[in-house]
């Protein structure tokens, strides 16, 4: 190696690992503080709304609950979010979001969920009544259990609000293009290191009973851990509510670190239905609608086989979230790896090389899933002997390590070459159809997965996920193709608009 290629050695280095300015600390840090937040929150109640409703209720519920209950609510606060943009500021409209949710939590945790049985429905007239009516006993499920459906409803809301439509929207408003080059996927890799925490702090709350009753003098160990991990989503929330308004009160005052585009940030002079009708017009914002509502559904296809095999293997609230707290671990770790490998990519490559692999790696992981799972006995005697678990166990295992990956090269990779789409894109494309892509999409995807196993539970009430998985997987090969095609027709139009 030559002196001068040794001199420049530590710049080479920089440029891989921390390409961050000095005079860029003041916006960067706080933004990625404000990530590590929100994913904070967003996987303890991954963690708590799976425990709680599949383990308290079944996997089949889900389905029902996604098309039926967090669809409509995703509906109902983008038309909300549509009204409020033209009247509040974004950081109130933070605020407020933030004390909404967290409100809701704590009267699960503390005054619902300790004494359940008075707030639902008599368990031996639901019971009796499911048994009566076997079509519609999942239908019947959810309203007896309405609370349960609540906090899940919400809690499969916080990342699409908070996250994908909020955190973003600020990032790609103070953030110019060049800069996203070099911040958004240092942002995943900060902020998805909550992930780790998350896993490992659960992962103590499942486990350390003693402790915890000795703290709270509570009997029952899954009340224990709901509401301990409550309390930590909420001042969670109260401190990302404090980075917010560090970032609007001084980041966005400084010329410097915020260059003010032309019309106010998060006020639009169009009504709703003309907004509406605005966004219904782009190509551009249809093929990212179609890439985010595809990833919904493929992995909501997976998710739903997987967690029924879970439910079997671990089938209370707390050896559930324990066995959940320790992927989103593993999830944690890699997420953190593919973000370096991802950042280079994004940087040496192209956008479209970065971003077909999270499609590319959910269609070969979860092929092999689905593969397991419908010739699970085949394979087992095939290689008796040299597989030395039960098929259960062995489809829980794979089915993680499909999760891992799969969300892993999603959050690192796939989330922060969506958000660069929006970059070059007018006020109301940002705002608006941002909150119509990011928060409706994602459950378009969900809710058309669930709504085809809603029907065949519907339809077929003895039916279980292993008897219907061959089915699903034809579906889920065939959308993860889709989605390849719309990212690389939309890397043709992003190239075009920058």
């Amino acid at each position: 190696m030559s002196k001068s290629e040794l001199n420049q050695f530590p710049n080479k280095f920089r440029n891989i690992f921390w390409p961050i300015k000095k005079a860029e600390l003041a916006k960067f840090v706080p933004m990625a503080a404000l990530m590590f937040c929100v994913l904070f929150n967003q996987n303890i109640l991954r963690i708590l709304k799976d425990s709680i409703l599949i383990s308290e209720i079944s996997a089949e519920v889900t389905s029902f609950a996604k098309v039926y209950c967090v669809t409509p609510a995703a509906t109902i606060f983008v038309i909300v979010y549509a009204k409020m943009v033209n009247s509040l500021t974004f950081d109130r409209i933070f605020y407020y979001l933030v004390g909404f949710f967290t409100s809701v939590f704590l009267v699960f945790a503390f005054i619902i969920y300790p004494d359940v049985d008075s707030f639902h429905m008599d368990r031996e007239k639901l019971e009796s009544l499911m048994l009566a009516y076997p079509h519609f006993k999942w239908y019947l499920a959810i309203l007896g259990n309405w609370s349960y459906i609540v906090f899940y409803t919400l809690s499969e809301l916080w990342p699409n609000i908070f996250y994908i439509l909020l955190f973003w929207q600020l990032a790609n408003e103070i953030t110019t293009t060049n800069e996203a080059k070099r911040f958004y996927t240092l942002f995943s890799l900060f902020g998805n290191s909550s992930v780790v925490i998350v896993g490992l702090l659960m992962m103590h709350l499942s486990s350390e009973e003693n402790i915890a009753r000795n703290l709270f003098v509570i009997s029952d160990s899954k009340i224990i851990l709901t509401q301990v991990s409550t309390i930590f989503v909420v001042f969670s929330g109260i401190f990302s509510c404090l980075l917010v308004r560090y970032v609007t009160k001084n980041v966005m005052s400084n010329p410097v670190l915020y260059i003010k585009p032309s019309g106010e940030f998060s006020k639009n002079k169009m009504g709703l239905i003309e907004s509406f009708k605005y966004i219904a017009r782009s190509k551009y914002l249809w093929l990212l609608l179609i890439c985010s509502a595809s990833f919904g559904l493929v992995m909501n296809l997976v998710e739903a086989v997987w967690k029924a095999k879970i439910k079997e293997l671990y089938p209370s609230v707390t050896e559930y979230a324990a066995f959940s707290s320790s992927y989103i671990l593993w999830t944690g770790v890699v997420i953190m790896f593919l973000t370096i490998v991802g950042n280079n990519i994004m940087r040496n490559k192209s956008w479209f090389a970065a971003a077909v692999i999270s499609p590319l790696i959910i269609m070969i992981t979860g092929t092999i899933f689905f593969v397991l799972v419908v010739f699970d006995e085949a394979i087992v005697t095939f290689y008796e002997g040299v597989i030395l678990t039960t098929p259960l166990a062995l489809a829980v295992v794979v089915g993680a390590i499909q999760n891992i990956l799969s969300k892993g090269s999603k959050y690192s990779i796939w989330d922060t070459s969506r958000e660069m789409l929006y970059i070059p894109l007018d006020q109301e494309l940002k705002t608006k159809g941002k909150a119509a892509v990011d928060v409706i999409s994602p459950k378009i995807g969900k809710s058309a997965s669930g709504l085809i196993q809603s029907v065949i539970f519907t339809i077929l009430p003895m039916a279980t996920y292993n008897s219907i998985a061959s089915g699903l997987m034809m579906i889920f090969i065939i959308v993860c193709l889709l989605w390849i095609y719309s990212v690389r027709k939309i890397y043709f139009e992003y190239q075009k608009l920058i």
